[in-house]
């Protein structure tokens, strides 16, 4: 006999199921043991189930099933063994494979694609690994099934070097990919164009199409024409940072994500449009069914398009059968379908908001609706048989708007709690942005599904509707332009500081920047160049609360130092920006200062012997160059600063060389933050030993010549006791000063060192 279900169990059966899936999951990722005791519990609680027939055991049997499958697809997966076979160093390596997956760039740019390995020849050894790695290599961005045959150096993903970096290592782990072949010329790598008919090739090809398509008429707007690509195909890499943190901060970045949004929208617009020639109910079921997984394939085979496809197709063949689908038991459906293909969606921040997202619609948004529809309805006393214009039209209103605000309200409830975790970050303006937004997304899809219908044609028609869509757009942003800097329109809280002062020395290989957090301050001294500072230390600002520093301290004119400083002026105007008195031919410098004089910003010019206060208790003293300095290189002129604290006297030496040192007199530090002077030469003994230095964090890089780390000099620094931290191995490296002394701590080999007081 069994058991008496609940309500919940009746209509909900897959939540049980997903929820013992997400359980075992969990298990397996945190506990480091084999598939054998999950296989065991696996056999062991049908088994029971057979006997005692309780759903708790099917739960259990799910719960050790997925716990298996976890292990299988990380600790044993081809990739994780052809990891261990790669090691630590590289290894030449010739891979022959097909191309799987979307691959986007410049014709002859260094480009990414992934490959499903056939055949790998490795240390001498012929391998079958089927497993799939990342090949990057200067060529032609290769369709979907083309066939590679490719020679460099395979190594293992490298992890992220600094707080704040996207790590890459980890993201491509969850999709089973461990390894990157390096191919270093384009004589090294040959692509052979696929044969036959592939559905996924097609969906390539459709997808440059279509891309191709959408610009008719309106390439002369390439801004216009980037937002229309990440709309209707989730392409978001070219929409400037800037841009995308509006979105951001306004809740409304979620419309560039081809998730549920984007295929329910699809679904409607192809039922209206198939009803609209008089197709049959189930005969439009069975066209949209195949038609949003393709849309599916072709924006990428993301999990919340694939997760929003399948709960759709639940719900659209409950319409043709005589049961109608609960939709929040669909979602959990199409969750655990999900989470059968691959276990590691689980961990995946697209995933978790597309799933509470969804759940939190389906469960808040009709009963928010209710109440705000009682408030703006007529009089319920009132016969509707008696209302007059006005309130009939306020009962249509109430109805459209209180449906609006109430699947706004529920997302962003849903959303709020993985918002706060993962970006500190929690947006106002998106309970009354995305009820504008999104249906104004809801037109410019439909009309740029009759681009696309009319581009097969005719590029005019297409190009008649691009313009539409040029407006369109040109509204939706001047709408989010408008809302995302007013007051209150969002908050980030940021992670609190782990001491009272917080210094965090950036791997930038040959660039540089340096942050120093105290006070409730945030002092840049460079910022790297354009792509580590929006890649690396903008997102290291949000985690601590901070859209931009309070000050940025400019050593020299090196690109490499401050590439970033332009995005900077041109996003804040509340940023002291501090240069030295010596001018250079630096296009970088030049550009920071046009900006700045564009927006009428400020530089604060300082030289040798000045101080500036950056907070209440820190001040940075700057030691070089004088203004009297003549010199032609740019790192021979660069600023050498020292940060002043309760906690720690650190001395920041940028690029400068020999002559600059020899010119300074006595600056007594504990810690010594060591560029690359062009030459090469390093700071001697004698110059560390007259300053007190007893940690020396050095910048070490690959590339160019002056950059890698001089092991003589190495030595040197062990033999006096100075303790070194060689970026090459620590990468980023964080200071933390308190009352009870200094820790210092590399951020990629976890390296710690407290100087004895």
């Amino acid at each position: 006999m069994t058991d008496r279900a609940f309500p919940w169990q009746q209509r909900l059966p897959f939540a049980g199921l997903l929820f013992s899936a997400i359980g075992g999951i969990l298990l397996a990722a945190f506990l480091p043991i084999d598939p054998r005791p999950w296989l065991a519990g696996l056999g062991i609680s049908l088994l029971v189930w057979v006997i005692r027939r309780k759903s708790v055991w099917i739960y259990l049997a799910a719960g050790c099933a997925f716990a298996a499958l976890q292990v299988w697809q990380t600790r044993e997966s081809p990739s994780a063994c052809l990891a261990e076979l790669v090691g630590n160093e590289p290894a030449v390596a010739t891979v022959q494979g097909r191309v799987i997956g979307h691959s986007d760039g410049n014709p002859g740019a260094k480009i990414r694609f992934l490959i499903e390995v056939e055949e790998l020849e490795l240390r001498g050894e012929t391998l079958q690994p089927a497993c799939r790695i990342l090949v990057y290599a200067a060529v032609k961005p290769p369709l979907w099934n083309d066939r590679v045959t490719a020679s460099g150096n395979l190594r293992l993903l490298p992890s992220a070097r600094n707080p704040g970096q996207f790590d890459m290592r980890a993201y491509l782990a969850r999709q089973g990919v461990t390894c990157e072949l390096i191919v270093p010329s384009p004589a090294d790598i040959h692509l052979e164009a696929a044969t036959g008919f592939s559905i996924p090739r097609f969906a390539s090809t459709c997808r440059r199409w279509m891309e191709a398509t959408l610009r008719e008429g309106i390439s002369g707007d390439p801004l216009v024409c980037e937002l229309l690509a990440g709309l209707v195909l989730g392409a978001t890499s070219e929409i400037p940072e800037p841009l995308q943190d509006q979105f951001r901060q306004t809740g409304t970045f979620h419309i560039f994500s081809v998730s549920g949004l984007h295929v329910g929208m699809i679904a409607v617009i192809l039922w209206q449009l198939l009803r609209a020639f008089a197709v049959d109910r189930r005969a439009c079921v069975l066209i949209i069914i195949p038609a949003l997984f393709f849309y599916s394939l072709v924006t990428g085979w993301k999990p919340s398009s694939v997760r929003a496809a399948t709960m759709t197709a639940i719900f659209l063949l409950g319409m043709i059968s005589s049961r109608q689908p609960v939709p929040l038991n669909s979602l959990c459906a199409a969750a655990f379908l999900i989470l059968a293909q691959s276990t590691n969606e689980l961990f995946n921040p697209g995933f978790q908001l597309s799933v509470t997202v969804v759940a939190a619609i389906l469960v808040f948004s009709a009963p928010i609706q209710k109440r705000l529809r009682a408030g703006l309805l007529p009089d319920p006393f009132i016969p509707t048989e008696l209302w007059n214009s006005l309130q009939k039209a306020r009962h249509l209103l109430a109805g459209a708007v209180s449906g609006l605000l109430a699947v706004s309200i529920a997302a962003w409830l849903g959303s709020l709690p993985l918002m706060l975790w993962y970006f500190q970050l929690v947006s106002f303006s998106a309970l009354v942005t995305n009820p504008v937004i999104v249906p104004l997304t809801f037109v410019i899809m439909s009309t740029a599904l009759l681009s696309l219908g009319c581009g097969i044609f005719s590029s005019f028609l297409a190009a008649v509707f691009n313009n539409a869509n040029l407006a369109l757009t040109q509204i939706m942003l001047a709408i989010i332009q408008m809302i995302a800097p007013l007051p209150g329109s969002f908050v980030i809280l940021g992670l609190p500081p782990r001491a009272p002062l917080e210094v965090v020395v950036f791997d930038f290989g040959a660039g540089g920047a340096s942050a120093i957090r105290g006070g409730g301050k945030l002092t840049l001294l460079d910022c790297g160049n354009a792509w580590d500072y929006q890649n690396t230390i903008q997102s290291w600002m949000r985690g601590i609360g901070k859209l931009a520093p309070d000050t940025l301290i400019l050593t020299h004119g090196d690109a490499e130092h401050i590439g970033g400083a332009a995005s900077i002026a041109a996003t804040n105007s509340r940023t002291r920006f501090i240069d030295s008195p010596l001018s250079d031919r630096s296009p970088f410098r030049q550009r920071l200062q046009n900006e700045l004089a564009a927006r009428s910003i400020p530089r604060s010019i300082h030289q040798a012997g000045d101080s500036i206060r950056i907070s209440e208790t820190e001040t940075i003293e700057i030691l070089y160059p004088p203004a009297s300095l003549l010199e032609t290189r740019s790192n021979n002129k660069a600023i050498i600063a020292l940060l002043a604290s309760p906690s720690a006297r650190i001395l920041f030496l940028s690029d400068s060389g020999p002559a600059a040192w020899e010119s300074l007199g006595p600056a007594p530090a504990d810690i010594a933050v060591v560029g690359r002077h062009h030459s090469g030469i390093l700071p001697g003994a004698e110059f560390l030993q007259k300053n007190n230095i007893r940690v020396v964090i050095s910048s070490a890089a690959g590339f160019p010549d002056n950059e890698p780390m001089d092991e003589n000099w190495a030595t040197m620094l062990r033999e006096r006791g100075i303790e070194l931290f060689r970026m090459d191995e620590s990468g980023a490296v964080q200071i933390l000063g308190s009352p009870g002394g200094l820790e210092i701590e590399g951020f990629l080999d976890g390296k710690k060192y407290s100087p004895p007081r």
